[in-house]
């Protein structure tokens, strides 16, 4: 009994100490305060066994800080405590603090992406960033707008998501092929790329989003320089097999079409010009133009020959104080056929056509013409062996050669000065005939062609014999320009010459008569040959 009373005694004052606690606080604590409490703590301590009873760690007195404890947690001073953390949170300094970290955050944002701001040329990102910026710029120390930022870094991060990579791709031979890469967008290139040995091949690109490309090589793939590894003998397996084991069929060999065309068209266009200005010496001011074309369609087929030529003239001059005049006029054809007899000969039959296309007359007198189309024309057929020992050389001879001279208008044109008598419009002549045409290179870019044609009359002194030689000279300059010479000289004792003397300064008209025709030209001119 003794210890009992000890133990009130020291419970006493704890006992006191509490109620007068809890009384002071009672307008503040409210229905949750210990004394109102059914369960109190004192109310719990009388009914913990006596540590006289129970002799063990577990005494009321040992448990007394784990009894304070569980009691402080259900306590409505807990609850006090809650509320001054919360308010705690919600103070002005707080809200300062909140607004350094702010301000802080949009210094360094402006900065970091004002450094970006130049390096982005007309990309999808640079309106989201001026927009972040702008933000920021307008930020305020008072009132900062965290959720527009983050809106707007939201919608940054968008547009990266769907911009696009630029770059270029280069090859050995520094050749670039540039490329761009981007979600939701399609883009092909093909560049080469090569090795040491300037081997190529063509390579493809396609972009299948912003992250991934897709490449392959293309099939017209050309290697240059073939790798070759040497084999040693050894290393080469030998196996004898028998003809009969292994049959090769018989395959036509494809031969090529045979041309049996040979075509050549040549126009030169020529000018000779000679002009004089208060020249001591005298002389006179003269201009020439003049047009060739010349054109030529050969057949060959095995023993047989087609030979077919066409030659068109025509030229004027103009000298001072005269008017203009014709000086050239031509028109030939040409055909022959030809067989072959044996080497270099050919039995060969042909014809020529040759008249002029518009009227001469015999200058000074520009009243009268004396020759015009068909007047006078030549037609001539020939029978005859050929030889040709080598392509520059053509020997044609035909004894059996038929020529038949023809001026059709005989009013106005005199058919007396062509060998034809009155009243007559076709003169036949029957005799031989000999052609010889030859080509050759005299220098580089010299070549020189010659034409002859000997004709003599059987019926009608065949002692006479008509010549037509035909000299040209071309000086090749380059490709397109060419200096001419020709030279043609002309005799035929049938055709009846007006004969002029130069008396006073003027040509005067001393009768008529039979002179070799010689005529000569030297122009320099514009050539284009067609095959």
């Amino acid at each position: 009994m003794r210890k009992l009373a000890v133990f009130l005694f020291l419970l006493l004052p704890a006992f006191f100490s509490l109620n007068s606690s809890a009384q002071v606080n009672q307008s503040q604590l409210g229905e949750r305060d210990t004394l109102k409490m059914s369960r109190d703590s004192i109310l719990r301590l009388v009914r913990i066994k006596d540590s006289l009873l129970i002799l063990s760690r577990r005494d009321s007195m040992a448990m007394s800080h784990l009894i304070q404890n569980l009691e402080y947690n259900r306590d409505s001073l807990f609850g006090i405590l809650n509320e001054i953390r919360y308010k705690r949170i919600e103070d002005s300094l707080n809200h300062l603090n909140q607004y350094y970290k702010s301000r802080d955050f949009n210094r360094r944002s402006k900065t970091t992406l004002k450094e970006f701001l130049p390096g982005i040329d007309e990309d999808s990102v640079k309106a989201s960033l001026s927009d972040v910026v702008g933000l920021v710029y307008d930020d305020t120390a008072f009132s900062p707008k965290p959720r527009l930022l983050k809106s707007s870094m939201d919608r940054l991060l968008e547009h990266l998501n769907n911009d696009s990579t630029w770059f270029s791709v280069i090859n050995s031979k520094d050749m670039a092929v540039p490329f761009a890469m981007k979600n939701n967008r399609t883009d092909s290139a093909a560049f080469f790329v090569m090795n040491s040995n300037n081997d190529s091949a063509k390579v493809y690109m396609k972009s299948i989003d912003k992250h991934t490309v897709y490449m392959w090589v293309g099939d017209d793939l050309k290697l240059q320089h073939l790798l070759k590894k040497q084999g040693t003998p050894d290393g080469i397996p030998i196996q004898w097999v028998g003809p009969q084991k292994y049959r090769v069929a018989r395959r036509p060999v494809p031969t090529q079409a045979p041309k049996l065309w040979t075509k050549r068209a040549e126009f030169l266009f020529m000018i000779n010009q000679a002009s004089f200005s208060n020249w001591s010496k005298g002389g006179n001011s003269s201009i020439a133009l003049s047009t060739d074309v010349k054109a030529s369609a050969n057949y060959a087929k095995g023993n047989i020959k087609w030979d077919n030529f066409f030659w068109f003239v025509y030229g004027v001059q103009k000298a001072e104080l005269l008017d203009l005049r014709k000086n050239q006029d031509k028109i030939e054809l040409r055909s022959g056929l030809s067989h072959v007899a044996f080497k270099n000969f050919n039995y060969s039959i042909g014809g020529s056509f040759i008249t002029q296309s518009f009227k001469g007359y015999s200058y000074p007198n520009d009243s009268v013409p004396v020759s015009k189309f068909m007047a006078p024309a030549t037609l001539q057929l020939n029978v005859g062996m050929e030889y040709r020992p080598n392509p520059g050389l053509k020997i044609n001879m035909s004894p059996v050669s038929a020529k038949f001279t023809a001026v059709l208008d005989t009013v106005l044109i005199d058919q007396t000065k062509f060998g034809l008598k009155e009243g007559q419009r076709i003169r036949p002549e029957l005799g031989a005939q000999v052609l010889v045409e030859h080509k050759t290179v005299l220098f580089k870019n010299v070549n020189m062609s010659n034409r002859l044609i000997l004709f003599t009359n059987y019926l009608y002194h065949p002692e006479k014999v008509d010549i037509d030689w035909l000299l040209t000279l071309d000086l090749k300059v380059n490709k397109y320009i060419t200096t001419t010479i020709r030279t043609n000289l002309i005799y035929d004792d049938d055709i009846i010459l007006p004969l002029y003397e130069v008396k006073d300064g003027k040509k005067v008209k001393i009768g008529e008569g039979k002179r070799v025709q010689f005529m000569e030209i030297l122009a320099i001119g514009f050539k284009y040959i067609l095959y």
